[in-house]
């Protein structure tokens, strides 16, 4: 697979459970935008709804390692993706609070949505030892035993320059990805 075919898979998934699964996600994006209308954030959403989310995938490292022994032609490697959602959270209310507590049903919810398909919502295709996975094997797992799973940072509400009336928290969630390529 790819780079791209995971950014794909990952972005799909997430959007698929926008508004429903994760309350106040209006869109996923692939990669970070220049600018984000601020309509983005509210899409689909009744008028005088007070809280939007969106979501910028941004893949980081990418790291390969021998998982299994197949002589000089056939084997398997783990390919390791470590993706980075940024997550921006914006709210109308008058006060910060609403803003936050939105942020923490939203990551919530968004942690929930991850850890109910591990597989990111690929088609189960392959065959042999690895039967049963899509190309991404998993997400949301951490990347071996006892490793980081999901890791959140969220940041302070704050209201931005020049609104004087909108409130957006930033959060940063990272997890690792793993692929089972044949190599």
């Amino acid at each position: 697979m790819s780079r791209a075919n995971v950014r794909a898979a990952v972005a799909s998934y997430l959007q698929s459970g926008a508004g429903t699964s994760i309350p106040y996600l209006s869109n996923v994006y692939p990669h970070p935008a220049k600018f984000t209308p601020e309509g983005d954030f509210f899409v689909n959403e009744d008028p005088g709804h007070n809280t939007g989310a969106v979501i910028f995938l941004y893949l980081g490292r990418q790291m390969e390692r021998r998982a299994a022994m197949g002589g000089p032609t056939t084997g398997r490697k783990v390919v390791e993706y470590e993706l980075v959602m940024d997550c921006f959270i914006r709210n109308a209310s008058t006060k910060s609070e609403n803003c936050g507590a939105d942020a923490d049903t939203f990551l919530d919810a968004l942690v929930n949505y991850i850890r109910a398909d591990r597989n990111a919502g690929t088609a189960a295709t392959s065959t042999g030892p690895y039967a049963g996975t899509g190309y991404i094997f998993q997400w949301g797992e951490g990347a071996f035993p006892g490793g980081e799973d999901i890791e959140i940072q969220a940041l302070y509400p704050r209201t931005l320059k020049g609104s004087g009336q909108i409130t957006q928290v930033y959060a940063s969630v990272r997890t690792a990805v793993l692929e089972i390529a044949d190599a």
